[in-house]
């Protein structure tokens, strides 16, 4: 019953976040990608799409599409009226406060760019998190367009901000779409974040090394714990090579409750199993866990089964409950990883949502999610203290670049022209010394 009541909890985010999102064809006008280590010159390159989500549940039964990611295209404007930041609590501590962002790549960069880092910077936050998208990336093999990745990294890097760097979406020319193994040659993604790590040494401080790899939708094809096995060995081999300094993290799974690889497999079991696999080899090739907390209507401190709070639905299994990063925590400690720290590399909550599957953001107000966010942080900086050394909160901005109707349209923290709402004024305001 539980299993049947989540096969669609396929919780997305990004980012950055993000995510449950399929990939978006380039448009048409978009240029071919440039040689190795030159970047587009001539023309606009529009933006980049962004892995974008926040949990998606249903309570009935049957299959369940992941939905079409955003996409910001060159004719989307950004508002460019002027933002007065009146800095927030400042950052003194060694934790990571972060934000999942949107960002744009193409001609209209810079002012968006500018304007999302000094909303970053506002709110006294230190570090952001988005995606850089191998299919859009390399599109060709050794054919690289780093332009729109320029843009980003480039005015984000000059405002003093730390970045997090979700690397995923395989392109089709390296997939191996025989049943066996995900990619055909995985010295190819080595090669790629040799490339990309070099390229941005000092400016990106840490690389997430795919996004919720436990669901079949991004490993396209059913769930392998040796296929990521072999995918972050050589994302981290690359690393290493390119910029030794940066951190490796381990992709955020997604809770899903689902113990079926053509769907997805649960967050948990999946640690378990790949601890499991090579006697625990995978410990070699990461140093921060990265995980998706996602909580749909249930406050940060409700826990399954005993105290599963007061809204109907979405609370019959621990997925659905913040305090889920306890129990991964829990598994380090049993393989003997339990001093590697862990980053949420996406949490948030939604408010009224017009997506399917996410009747549950009814129940949220924005004050209630303010609250939310700011009791996560409290958990994850005090009871979490010794092992949770980094935070990112899903989302910061996407209002500005999606439609109102779209899944992650209500999860942002600022509005579409650039407002606060109150989880912003909340995350602005949390004590971060």
């Amino acid at each position: 019953m539980v299993a049947s009541l989540l096969v669609s909890l396929l919780i997305a985010c990004g980012g950055g976040g993000d995510d449950d999102d399929s990939p978006t064809q380039p448009p048409a006008s978009e240029p071919t990608a440039t040689v190795a280590t030159e970047a587009t010159e001539s023309g606009e390159t529009p933006a980049a799409t962004e892995s974008t989500g926040d949990a998606t549940a249903t309570q009935t039964t049957g299959t369940t599409e992941p939905t079409m990611e955003a996409t910001t295209d060159a004719t989307s404007e950004a508002t460019t009226e002027s933002t007065t930041p009146t800095t927030g609590t400042s950052t003194t501590s060694s934790f990571a406060f972060g934000w999942n962002i949107a960002t744009r790549g193409d001609g209209q960069a810079e002012e968006h760019n500018r304007r999302t880092g000094e909303m970053v910077l506002d709110s006294g936050f230190n570090w952001v998190r988005f995606q850089l998208e191998w299919q859009q990336f390399e599109k060709v093999d050794d054919q690289w367009d780093p332009l729109p990745i320029d843009r980003k990294v480039e005015e984000l890097h000059a405002q003093g901000i730390n970045i997090l760097l979700a690397v995923a979406k395989a392109p089709e020319w390296v997939l191996a779409n025989d049943g066996e193994q995900f990619l055909t040659d995985y010295a190819e993604f080595e090669e790629l974040m040799q490339f990309v790590s070099n390229r941005y040494q000092g400016k990106v401080q840490a690389w997430e090394i795919w996004n919720e790899q436990n669901m079949a939708y991004e490993m396209h094809g059913d769930v392998r714990v040796s296929d990521y096995f072999e995918l972050l060995k050589a994302g981290y081999t690359g690393i290493q090579a390119g910029d030794p300094d940066a951190k490796v993290v381990f992709g955020g799974l997604t809770p899903t409750g689902v113990l079926d690889p053509s769907i997805a497999i649960d967050d948990a079991e999946y640690l378990r199993q790949i601890y499991a696999y090579n006697n625990g080899e995978i410990r070699q090739y990461f140093d921060i866990l990265g995980v998706h907390l996602i909580s749909t209507h249930n406050s940060p401190d409700d826990t399954w089964p005993d105290n599963i709070g007061e809204n109907e639905g979405w609370n019959d299994h621990p997925s659905f409950f913040f305090r889920r990063g306890e129990e991964l925590h829990e598994i380090l400690v049993q393989n003997g990883d339990g001093n590697k720290p862990i980053w949420i590399t996406e949490f948030g909550w939604t408010t009224e949502n017009q997506a399917p599957g996410r009747e549950y953001g009814v129940n949220n107000t924005e004050e209630e999610v303010a609250q939310y966010l700011t009791r996560a942080l409290e958990i994850a900086t005090t009871e979490w203290g010794d092992w949770a050394t980094g935070a990112f909160v899903w989302n910061l901005n996407w209002a500005t670049l999606v439609e109102p109707e779209h899944h992650i349209y209500p999860s942002s923290a600022l509005r579409e022209d650039w407002t606060p709402k109150p989880s912003y004024e909340a995350m602005k305001a949390f004590p971060k010394s």
